[in-house]
């Protein structure tokens, strides 16, 4: 079993299947955002086709400040390590 605590774990990590699902966890990790403004005292309850319901305004972004924790600036330099 492989554990990685730290930066320096990954870095010393010879390349195996484990390392490859960590990268790779790093690399598709997203936050999901909704941009949609819902007035003070919104409903979260309400379905569409509610009176009232407000649509969602999903937004994903990669996860850089994970990645950077890692020790990566980048998608491509997650890809590299993977390669």
């Amino acid at each position: 079993m492989l554990i990685i605590n730290t930066p320096a774990d990954l870095t010393a990590a010879e390349a195996n299947e484990e390392r490859t699902a960590f990268l790779t966890s790093l690399l598709n990790d997203e936050i999901t955002f909704d941009d949609a403004v819902y007035p003070d005292g919104y409903d979260q309850e309400l379905q569409p086709g509610d009176d009232g319901y407000i649509e969602p305004v999903i937004r994903k972004e990669w996860n850089a400040g994970a990645a950077a924790a890692w020790g990566f600036d980048s998608k491509a330099a997650i890809e590299a390590a993977l390669s």
